[in-house]
């Protein structure tokens, strides 16, 4: 038997065709092969600075603990082995008790390790007074910084029942007593949980309970807080203590020593179990944990290592 093969144009086209068809396919599987190998490149690239990228904690000590407790606190950092920078701005760092939380945000490049509500740092806690609050001439100015403007916030009484608090370039609120008269003496003025707001936004809640010795004015002896509505948010400071030969100022880079400044969200007591853990967006966070002493009394009290 003979076998003829398939001759002609038509022929030829068929196979032109499959030979296009072929390099098509072919040009998309390279093309293919490429790109995951690019996003293969990619997320390994990703998964090494995830896992690479981390600080260490050195040391961690607190003051002031003659009265048997701590509420500021310093802790020297540095990058691991190998760990690429740490941009400040994107680390949140956390204080964690058996009952609560604080969470800090870095106060910026020109920060100092001092306590205040401008370029230092601070924790916004429940403000006890314990001091006679009278009119807005000797009005009582707050430690904590309700809207966080950097300016100093005020409470004073502003008539027979009710008090004023002064937010500086935010505004004042009002804030009514649900009972008593701050003019008459004798009388038990009260105002409980009382809210200072805003529109929508609340700064804090207020609430008092005295009796009044001295017309028009709220006696140190009564029972008066104000409650920050962010109760535990704040900012930490950072200072160089050693600088890289690649320093840059906002980060953390090789070489480089820093000591973080920070307020507890409480008093710390003695044989307390803290849990410091600080974040960066790109990286791993490092935790840091350890029980205070049995006996807190000195003025400097070292807690870790």
């Amino acid at each position: 038997m003979h076998k003829r093969g398939e001759m002609g144009v038509g022929t030829l086209i068929i196979f032109i065709a499959m030979l296009l068809v072929a390099a098509v396919a072919a040009g998309v599987l390279i093309q293919t092969a490429g790109s995951l190998q690019e996003r293969a490149l990619s997320t390994g690239g990703q998964a090494t600075s995830q896992i690479s990228t981390n600080a260490e904690t050195i040391e961690v000590s607190a003051t002031d603990g003659r009265g048997g407790n701590l509420t500021e606190f310093r802790q020297y950092m540095k990058l691991s082995p190998g760990s690429e920078a740490i941009k400040l701005d994107q680390v949140i760092f956390t204080f964690n008790t058996k009952d609560g939380t604080g969470t800090f945000k870095y106060r910026g490049k020109d920060s100092i390790c001092e306590k205040n509500n401008n370029n230092g740092y601070n924790t916004l806690n429940v403000e006890e007074i314990d001091t006679d609050v009278t009119n807005a001439v000797n009005s009582y100015a707050l430690a904590e910084d309700l809207d966080d403007d950097g300016l100093t916030d005020y409470i004073y009484v502003l008539n027979l029942s009710a008090l004023m608090l002064n937010l500086s370039a935010n505004g004042s609120i009002p804030i009514n007593l649900d009972s008593g008269n701050i003019s008459l003496v004798g009388s038990n003025v009260v105002a409980s949980g009382a809210v200072a707001s805003i529109g929508s936004t609340t700064y804090a809640t207020i609430d008092l309970n005295a009796t009044i010795a001295v017309a028009n004015t709220i006696p140190a002896n009564g029972t008066f807080t104000v409650t920050p509505y962010r109760l535990g948010e704040g900012y930490f400071s950072v200072v160089y203590e050693q600088k890289g030969t690649n320093w840059v100022n906002g980060n953390l880079q090789r070489g480089d020593v820093i000591r973080l400044c920070y307020e507890s969200p409480r008093r710390v007591f003695e044989d307390e179990e803290i849990r410091l853990n600080f974040i960066p967006k790109i990286g791993t966070s490092t935790l840091t944990q350890f029980v205070t002493p049995d006996v807190i009394s000195t003025e400097r009290v070292y807690l870790y290592p």
